[in-house]
């Protein structure tokens, strides 16, 4: 098995944030070594929750490198290759996100989500949390370290390997029914999911965090509408996650509406250039003329409330 694992800490909500990367890199089935750094993020703004989470605070990164100067080292063990993470859509979300914010180009790369892995092999374990797989499967781990959960995601991957008798992660996530998900160069991509389309049934809950203001949050009081199918919830679903997250969720696109959340197969002609709905086509041209809307995946859609989900 050839794949890079990795793990991103944040110092608040907001998916540029990030404070810390971990990267474990696999070759050939070995686990090569593992690189932990902390990341100064664009605002030294810690939030009380994020803090409580991983210990790190504006102290332990006033004098680190930001990822725009930490991205010469790293880059080339994520560019063209396959990531693996443990939650993908949130730490794929935190690594495109904190490149926009320094100013960096998105790299092209697959992704694999080891969470989704571990549902598919081991269903009968009651938490997929990678602390709970960890203990259960007796991996080192410092659980919200970057660099030890990296490492504990790799494990799980290569454990999956030797216990389904592949020697690659793509066949691998092939045998447990998984699609390998892709960026591409101009910041697209498509989502990691299972690969007949089929959502897991396995019901999505909105956890917040005690005495949470949804007033932070990017959906408030945001006008949002849906076209194509998602991947991972259902559109009413999706529908009342918004209207949790005190969002205004709506069923057409005008110059009122703040986002467009695409789905399949929408997600694709944003990649391919291919044929797109109505909505897509109506969301271009109102941004054409200085709309506000903002046009994103449903995998985006997802990573803006991951924070939230029970895992």
């Amino acid at each position: 098995m050839n794949f890079v694992a990795i793990d991103f800490e944040t110092a608040n909500q907001k998916h540029n944030s990030a404070c810390a990367i971990g990267i474990t890199s696999v070759k050939d089935g070995m686990v090569g070594g593992t690189i932990h750094r902390l990341i100064r993020p664009p605002e030294l703004e810690f939030s009380y929750w994020n803090t409580r989470v991983h210990g790190i605070t504006e102290d332990h990164v006033v004098d680190c490198p930001t990822l725009g100067e930490l991205w010469p080292e790293i880059s080339s063990l994520i560019e063209g290759n396959l990531v693996v993470a443990h939650n993908a859509s949130f730490d794929i979300s935190v690594l495109r996100h904190s490149l926009h914010a320094a100013g960096l180009s998105v790299p092209r790369f697959s992704y694999l989500c080891s969470l989704a892995l571990s549902r598919t092999l081991w269903p009968e374990m009651a938490s997929h949390s990678l602390g709970f797989l960890a203990v259960t499967h007796a991996i080192p781990l410092d659980h919200h370290n970057a660099g030890s959960d990296s490492f504990a995601a790799a494990q799980l991957v290569l454990m999956g390997g030797r216990q389904r008798e592949r020697s690659c992660a793509r066949e691998l996530a092939a045998c447990c029914g998984l699609s390998v998900g892709e960026v591409f160069s101009n910041d697209c991509w498509t989502p990691a999911s299972r690969s007949s389309g089929r959502r897991s049934e396995k019901t999505f809950e909105l956890q917040l965090p005690d005495k949470y203001d949804i007033s932070t949050h990017e959906f408030y009081v945001k006008q949002i509408a849906f076209t194509g199918a998602m991947t991972t919830l259902t559109r009413n679903d999706a529908m009342k996650v918004v209207e949790l997250l005190g969002g205004l969720p709506k069923n057409s696109v005008t110059k009122g509406t703040d986002y467009l959340v695409v789905g399949v197969p929408d997600v694709r002609s944003l990649a391919e250039g291919t044929s797109e709905s109505s909505k897509l086509k109506g969301a271009k041209t109102l941004r054409e003329k200085g709309g506000k809307v903002k046009i994103i995946t449903d995998s985006d859609f997802m990573e803006l409330i991951s924070t939230f989900s029970k895992d």
